[in-house]
């Protein structure tokens, strides 16, 4: 019960500093008065808001802050997705320049139960981010159903970096398994017009 006062303090207390750094950046005033505005302002924001900024996996009474993720290893994720994105445009914009169109989009399905929530939405999301894929769904059981524009796509999906660094992130072990038997082709018959 202690061990969980003090996070939620060490939570509310970092959130009110990074809300105290943003309203010294946006008004630019130095003046005590304004200060001491921002500073009292940010501790109540922070109060009212940490209910809403903690979940709750489904079926567990585990919480879990939103932000609660090792930002120096946050800051090198990003470095790495915005290698990961380019890489992905330079790959999609080969494929749109061929001249045979000779797409083989798939949906491909992967496993990665994680215990921390905010892991699967950033999974998620990175993978939408990264051109040539899209998250189409993930369940509770930790299964994401991925749309991949061609083969190469889809083993960069399958062969589970992504998903290891996000564990990394949230310090969770890596559970990756990919779900080739589910894999299946898009034909041109099952593209709407």
């Amino acid at each position: 019960m202690r061990r969980r006062q003090k996070q939620k303090l060490s939570q509310s207390l970092g959130l009110a500093l990074g809300l105290f750094l943003v309203w010294i950046l946006l008004s630019g005033k130095f003046e005590i008065k304004f200060l001491l505005i921002g500073f009292f302002s940010s501790l109540a924001i922070s109060y009212v808001c940490l209910p809403f900024l903690t979940i709750k996996k489904t079926g567990s009474d585990k919480a879990f802050f939103v932000f609660g993720v090792n930002y120096f290893k946050f800051f090198f994720y990003c470095i790495w997705l915005l290698k990961e994105i380019f890489k992905a445009a330079l790959d999609v914009t080969k494929e749109i320049l061929k001249i045979h169109m000779d797409y083989e989009p798939r949906i491909v399905f992967f496993s990665m139960p994680f215990e921390n929530p905010m892991a699967s939405v950033v999974l998620a999301n990175s993978i939408i981010l990264t051109p040539g894929t899209i998250t189409l769904d993930v369940t509770d059981e930790g299964i994401f159903e991925v749309h991949a524009l061609s083969k190469g796509a889809a083993e960069d999906m399958l062969s589970g970096a992504m998903a290891r660094r996000v564990a990394d992130l949230f310090g969770e072990t890596c559970m990756f398994v990919p779900l080739p038997e589910r894999e299946y082709l898009i034909t041109a018959k099952e593209v709407p017009r």
